[in-house]
């Protein structure tokens, strides 16, 4: 299939599309961009987000059940629906798997990990990709903590803030912000080596409107472009999603994120191989899938081929 680079001023077919994000973090930030700047409409969508602090496994669940077509968020809600059998699939991954895990951010008093033993520890949900890397992190260092699913990044946040818990699983951006502007500590953890984030949709989707997914795939890359290239129409974008007051925080998590993004958003074999393997281990039944069962890449193979990724960086 060719793939089309889209003329600003050039009027495409609308398409009516829905997208929602599990979470207010720079790394689910990208549809989000993408609509605000433009670059849907620019490629004939009509985008609109219905919900941008879903969860990660009611994401998911939402494409299954056909309340949305797409969902930009953790990649183990989708290798777990697939585990289970479900129509889900992921197209891309604006990032590899990263050198290290989701920090965690402490109460003053506490500064290195044994001192979580026996402390309320905030994440976002009982069985989604920040509660699985957590038990797993808390496992490594030998450490009883008990979870406490608070549902969104502000939420835990703020729980810290007002002393319902000693401590929070969180994006990086807050790494930026939770020292200077409630003195918090962090306690940096161990990668587990998955796919950090990832947008799918279903397959019955794909097998209906193929154009429409290939053309929300352009946009996701697009973003990525624009996003690594515009510093400063990024961070204003960024600074409005994250909602956070402090815009030297921002600067800095847009410092942190911008070159880690992937320019061609392939899913990692690796790290999804990783995933589905510690997924299995507590879920016998679970079908015997690999990456590639999971994964629908012939989008960004069409994009590639038709030389996109070099003629958007110009290079």
């Amino acid at each position: 299939m060719k793939v089309d680079q889209m003329d600003p001023g050039q009027a495409q077919p609308s398409h009516r599309t829905r997208i929602v994000t599990g979470l207010r973090a720079t790394f689910e930030s990208l549809g989000w961009i993408a609509m605000e700047v433009g670059i849907f409409t620019r490629l004939g969508l009509e985008c609109t987000f219905p919900r941008l602090e879903t969860g990660g496994p009611e994401a998911v669940a939402g494409i299954v059940r056909g309340d949305w077509e797409f969902a930009e968020t953790g990649s183990a809600p989708y290798a777990q629906a697939a585990l289970d059998g479900r129509d889900t699939v992921v197209l891309l991954a604006a990032f590899a798997p990263l050198s290290t895990g989701m920090p965690i951010l402490t109460r003053p008093a506490i500064s290195n990990p044994h001192q979580l033993n026996g402390k309320r520890l905030g994440v976002l949900t009982d069985t989604g990709q920040v509660a699985i890397a957590m038990r797993l992190t808390l496992q490594t260092w030998g450490v009883n903590a008990t979870l406490v699913p608070l549902g969104t990044f502000g939420a835990i946040y703020a729980a810290l803030g007002s002393g319902e818990i000693d401590a929070g699983a969180l994006s990086q951006d807050y790494r930026f912000v939770g020292p200077r502007e409630r003195g918090l500590r962090v306690l940096d953890t161990p990668s587990p080596g998955y796919v950090p984030v990832v947008v799918g949709c279903s397959r019955r989707l794909i097998a209906a409107d193929r154009r429409l997914v290939a053309r929300v795939v352009q946009g996701y890359v697009e973003a990525i472009h624009f996003f690594k290239t515009k510093r400063a129409e990024a961070i204003p974008l960024l600074q409005q999603f994250l909602m956070f007051k402090d815009r030297t925080a921002v600067e800095e998590a847009y410092a942190f994120y911008a070159p880690l993004l992937q320019r061609l958003p392939r899913p990692s074999a690796q790290g999804l191989q990783t995933l589905l393997q510690d997924l299995r281990r507590n879920r016998p039944s679970a079908l015997p899938l690999s990456p590639t069962d999971v994964v629908d890449s012939s989008f960004l193979d069409e994009l590639e081929h038709a030389g996109f990724i070099e003629a958007l960086y110009g290079k």
